[in-house]
């Protein structure tokens, strides 16, 4: 498992704490699925209670893209999987090197899929993602894995994500 591209450049909403994903960004998993999460998707990066931050130290201290991934997956119970492999993304120059930053260009929805994805999942990837940061310690990623257990966002109902929409900020909105 692995962060194929850089952390995304962040623009910040007109409203507090949302912020827009610049660049796609691209999370392989352990079994060699890879998921995006589109550029122009809009993230609040980590929420996590103020006590849990004290314990783990500053939300904003940590590697923010597991965040992104857990958020899409929260919002839409649904992730978008790529349908190529790392070296035909690669090959076809989805995947590269732009001024010394690892970057993904907008995949085609030819080459994605939308497949559900249940809150014992969603959550056991943001743990695996965090890992996979190399830079968040064990037992920080383990505390917010145990705290995303309790969020109470997952209930509710949650509209489908909108591949039509995939690469633009009306895609948050429902539908």
């Amino acid at each position: 498992m692995e962060w194929l591209t850089d952390k995304s450049r962040l623009e910040q909403s007109n409203e507090p704490n949302d912020w827009f994903l610049s660049d796609n960004e691209l999370f392989k998993d352990e079994d060699g699925a890879i998921y995006l999460v589109p550029r122009n998707y809009k993230t609040d990066n980590y929420t996590v209670p103020d006590w849990v931050a004290w314990l783990a130290g500053n939300k904003a201290k940590w590697d923010v893209r597991p965040s992104h991934i857990h958020d899409f997956g929260c919002q839409f119970h649904q992730l978008i999987r790529i349908t190529l492999t790392e070296q035909q993304l690669r090959q076809m120059r989805f995947l590269r090197t732009h001024h010394d930053k690892i970057i993904c260009e907008d995949i085609p929805i030819k080459f994605l899929e939308i497949i559900p994805v249940t809150k014992w999942e969603i959550d056991c990837l943001f743990k695996r993602a965090m890992k996979a940061t190399k830079v968040i310690p064990a037992i920080v990623y383990n505390l917010y894995r145990g705290g995303v257990f309790f969020n109470l966002g997952w209930l509710g109902n949650h509209h489908p994500f909108n591949l039509s929409k995939i690469y633009t900020k009306e895609q948050n909105n429902n539908g």
